[in-house]
């Protein structure tokens, strides 16, 4: 099959030489700085040295993923202008290879990497990441008592669920306690007529078994105070929804994105970072490819004859361009509320055809 030819494999080896020479290179670069960022918050708690460089290692896999467009646009420069270095290139396109071929077998071979890429975006970055936060707050708010964290907040229809962390709660295989929680209940005009605070509530499939209550009411002739030993609350918020609610939407899984929409259907919609979240999800294969291919042009135009050197500035600065582009339209889309595909999958696809009829342009006129 032509998929596995000679030249495929030559140019998809090359590429990939690149692309890990620039992950190992970015990665250890963004592990010590965030190391040393980590360092600052030592003596807080029981947060040590230790501590600091086990957070840092548990983000590995996160940075990995969220510097991979960076990584690819100098990987694909590395690489293949390693080729052009040599002349290779050239003769390449002296047999007949054209540009626009050369830039698919970079598609095919970034869309390879891109698979085991995009499985542990989505089943190892958000456990792992979780961990490391959960960790990193558990040390710090050691023994600093509730005002360090106003815990976790989530609305269910006329009910507000409050409870501190799930980091700081105790977690078997059958069930999850929580301490310190706290229940609101608004009525229609969504005024406080109810607030229970239970020392420790244990989850149990659909509901809460909540111990040690004091329930508050307000009633027409004032307020009423009544202690309860236990109580069985019914309840949609698992521990589950919980996690995702107290997790920023772009540290989240698909799954888990869609489970918490779904958690709101109700309602008349998500906050919109949600479904940005999503669609950022979706489109990181276009975002990676797009990026990777901006170098191309470059390559086969100005840094024929440039050294390593230029090829990797080059790289830099387009994978910086195109990061702070990324994050520049997706903080406007929320604001502005402008639809996600706008802000996502729309500016990719638009520059993969830009750089393509640009690799067409060039080839016609050799």
């Amino acid at each position: 099959m032509i998929i596995f030819s000679t030249l495929n494999k030559y140019i998809f080896k090359s590429i990939s030489s690149g692309l890990i020479l620039s992950v190992l290179m970015f990665l250890t670069l963004d592990v010590l700085i965030g190391f040393i960022q980590q360092i600052n918050s030592v003596g807080k708690g029981e947060f040590t040295v230790g501590s600091a460089l086990f957070f840092t290692v548990l983000t590995i896999p996160s940075k990995i993923y969220e510097m991979f467009p960076l990584s690819s646009v100098v990987g694909v420069m590395i690489g293949l202008g390693a080729l052009a270095a040599r002349s290779e290139l050239v003769v390449m396109q002296s047999a007949g290879i054209s540009r626009l071929k050369i830039a698919r077998l970079t598609i095919l071979t970034l869309v390879i990497w891109l698979i085991p890429l995009s499985l542990v975006g989505e089943y190892v970055v958000p456990s792992t990441f979780l961990k490391a936060e959960s960790y990193r707050n558990s040390k710090i708010n050691k023994d600093m008592g509730l005002g360090a964290n106003t815990g976790v907040w989530i609305r269910d229809g006329n009910i507000i669920f409050n409870a501190q962390p799930i980091n700081n709660s105790v977690k078997d295989k059958e069930n999850i306690t929580m301490n310190n929680v706290t229940v609101y209940e608004l009525d229609d005009r969504l005024q406080v007529i109810k607030v229970s605070k239970a020392e420790k509530a244990i989850h149990y499939d659909n509901s809460w078994e909540l111990y040690n209550l004091e329930v508050t009411e307000f009633v027409e002739a004032g307020v009423e105070t009544q202690f309860i030993e236990k109580q069985t609350w019914k309840s949609r918020i698992e521990p589950n929804i919980l996690n995702i609610a107290s997790t920023r939407p772009k540290n989240l899984s698909i799954r888990n994105i869609l489970k918490y929409k779904n958690f709101q259907e109700h309602k008349e919609g998500t906050p919109i970072k949600y479904d940005l979240a999503l669609w950022s999800k979706f489109s990181f294969p276009l975002l990676v490819i797009a990026t990777a291919l901006t170098g191309l042009p470059f390559l086969f135009g100005l840094l024929r004859a440039g050294g390593f050197g230029q090829r990797l500035l080059i790289g830099v600065v387009l994978g910086i361009v195109f990061y702070l582009l990324k994050w520049t339209l997706l903080n406007a889309a929320d604001v502005f509320s402008i639809h996600p595909f706008v802000v996502t999958a729309l500016p990719s696809s638009l520059i993969m055809f830009v750089v393509l009829w640009l690799l067409h342009v060039q080839q016609k006129r050799t």
